[in-house]
């Protein structure tokens, strides 16, 4: 349909706008703690044992977050609130136990998509295209622990504000309320849950963790499809970033984006029976009230 293009057009452009100011605000974050020389050197600046490091990349984060995600994601609903074009997935009845069991399949299916990643990883780290991968990955977890592992609470605050708060919405606005919602015109709810959650993965731009980063999309998809609405695929994502963020914290530095762990079997399949039991239940209510 010509409006469903012309959307894509705009969605396409928004995006393209997003990436362009993302590529030149972000370093501003560096600069503005005094660390400019090692913008195009981050390996060196890793070096440094000053916690204004971590300040600066905290900071550079939070920039690319918002103009990667959050401005060209309320630009688009802007646009489609005025213009009434692209419609929301319909809104089923929701009580707050679907609510309960919607939030306890993503921390369930955890382990299920740990050990996936982990398997992942093991079967491919000989292909050339992964040595640079899992390089790019252990040099993006080095980042992640110097934005954490900061020394005052004023630092605490900041970091679960950029990595629990202003991750999940950001993320959830973009390839949740806007991408997804826009494959939903015309397509089966499955294409346009698989196809958020494709965008999801390649969005995130770490091959190495495509198996938990897809299935995570496929989760947090298919909870906006299923309820008609986004605060609960937004309130599933913030729980998980919590989640993780705890984790870190507790097991210090050098646990973050760790492709060694044990692959835990037994426990594996017993939270991804709870996961299913879950998702049956949702389905469940669902089928008593049609």
């Amino acid at each position: 349909m010509p409006h469903l293009r012309r959307e894509a057009l705009f969605l396409l452009l928004a995006l393209l706008g997003g990436t362009i100011l993302a590529s030149i605000f972000t370093s501003k974050g560096l600069e503005f703690y005094g660390y400019k020389s090692y913008v195009m050197d981050l390996p060196a600046l890793l070096l440094r044992e000053e916690p204004g490091v971590g300040r600066a990349l905290l900071l550079s984060q939070a920039l690319y977050t918002a103009l990667m995600f959050v401005l060209p994601a309320v630009f688009i609903l802007q646009r489609w609130q005025q213009k009434n074009g692209i419609r929301q997935p319909s809104k089923s009845k929701w009580t707050w136990v679907d609510s309960l069991l919607a939030l306890c399949i993503l921390p369930a299916s955890l382990p299920l998509l740990n050990l996936l990643t982990t398997l992942w990883v093991s079967a491919s780290k000989d292909w050339g295209f992964m040595q640079a991968a899992i390089e790019s990955q252990n040099q993006g977890a080095q980042m992640v622990e110097r934005m954490l592992f900061l020394p005052n609470s004023a630092d605490h605050v900041a970091s679960i504000l950029v990595f629990v708060f202003l991750a999940a919405i950001s993320e959830e606005l973009l390839f949740r309320g806007v991408i997804q919602r826009y494959l939903h015109q015309g397509r089966t709810s499955q294409w346009a849950i698989l196809g958020g959650a494709i965008a999801f993965a390649l969005g995130h731009m770490n091959f190495v963790q495509w198996p938990f980063l897809l299935g995570a999309g496929v989760i947090l998809g298919s909870l906006y499809a299923l309820s008609g609405r986004l605060w609960l695929s937004m309130l599933a994502h913030l729980l998980h970033n919590a989640m993780t963020y705890n984790w870190t914290i507790q097991a210090g530095p050098g646990a973050y984006g760790d492709l060694d762990l044990p692959l835990p079997w037994l426990q594996t399949g017993m939270y991804t029976l709870a996961a299913a039991a879950a998702a049956f239940g949702i389905y469940r209510r669902r089928s008593l009230r049609i």
